[in-house]
Parts: structure tokens; C-alpha cells; sequence
């Protein structure tokens, strides 16, 4: 099993370490990042440092960039996203704890799954992310349990 995962286009992961209470991991955000989708985590908290870089956060509806010695923490439940605006990359550490299912949602998300299957892997791992817009949430309600993890053609999931 490789210890780097592809989080998404931005976002790429190094795990340090994982033990039953924390996944550790070293991520780096691609220079102009998107913006990715508001969320919570309704399981686990998170920590932040940033090693280099800048990081721009919005949590609870408050945005604030973190530079280089910058540390923050979003308990669970936060409604949050965070890219990297600047031409340059950034480097952070990223803890969430307790451990939970959050590795294996990594995992999951390094297969790049499309709109639909995204939604089945979010129902799977619904108590590791859950999407904060309303629209969001009922796509993933309803389509979700409609999609299935696929163990024989090495996608993350596909339809039923």
C-alpha cells in the first residue's frame, strides 16, 4: 500500500502515521488550488500546521490565510474548506483524530471518482465527511445508495 495518496487535483497526501487515534499525514496543495466544497467532519477533529506556503481556510464562515508557523484547529462538526490561492505550493501537516475511517476515505478518494460514485463513496463514509450545502447533502441522500464499492474492476465504486 503506497503512502501517498491523491486527495484530489490540489491535494496530495504523505501519510506520516496512523494509530487507532490519529491519522497523521503531510499534504501538499497545488499552487491556485480550487476551491473545494464546504464540509464537516462529524467523527473527528483536525489540526493544522503550515510548513510553507499559504493555506486560505474558512471555517464557520470566517476566512483567514495561515502562513508558515500558523497552526489551526477544527473540532468536529465545523463547517470548513481550505485551498491554496498563491502561485506557490504549500506544505501542511494534518492530524485528525480520533483515527476513525479517515485513512480509508483517502484511500477511497485516490480512485478519483466521478459525480456519481463520489456520491456513493460520501454515503459510505458519511461518518468521516459530510457536504455542508443542502443540495450536496441530498444528492448524496439520494443517489448514494444507489452506487456500490466495486472489489473486481479496481474502481472505488460504480453503479448498481
Amino acid at each position: 500500500m503506497t503512502d501517498t495518496i491523491q486527495l484530489t487535483d490540489a491535494v496530495t497526501l504523505r501519510v506520516r502515521d496512523t494509530t487507532p487515534d490519529r491519522v497523521d499525514v503531510d499534504a501538499t496543495y497545488a499552487p491556485h488550488g480550487s476551491r473545494p466544497p464546504r464540509h464537516s467532519h462529524p467523527h473527528h477533529d483536525e489540526h493544522f500546521e503550515v510548513l510553507e506556503g499559504t493555506l486560505r481556510v474558512v471555517v464557520d464562515g470566517r476566512q483567514q490565510d495561515l502562513t508558515p508557523g500558523d497552526t489551526l484547529d477544527i473540532p468536529r462538526g465545523a463547517v470548513h474548506h481550505m485551498w491554496n490561492p498563491t502561485a506557490a505550493p504549500t506544505r501542511v501537516r494534518w492530524l485528525s483524530t480520533p483515527a476513525g475511517r479517515v485513512e480509508a476515505y483517502f484511500r477511497a478518494m485516490d480512485a478519483r471518482p466521478g459525480p456519481l460514485a463520489l456520491a456513493g463513496l460520501l454515503h459510505e463514509y458519511r461518518d468521516v465527511m459530510t457536504p455542508a450545502g443542502p443540495l450536496a447533502r441530498a444528492f448524496v441522500t439520494l443517489v448514494g445508495p444507489l452506487t456500490r464499492r466495486s472489489t473486481r474492476s479496481g474502481r472505488a465504486f460504480t453503479a448498481r
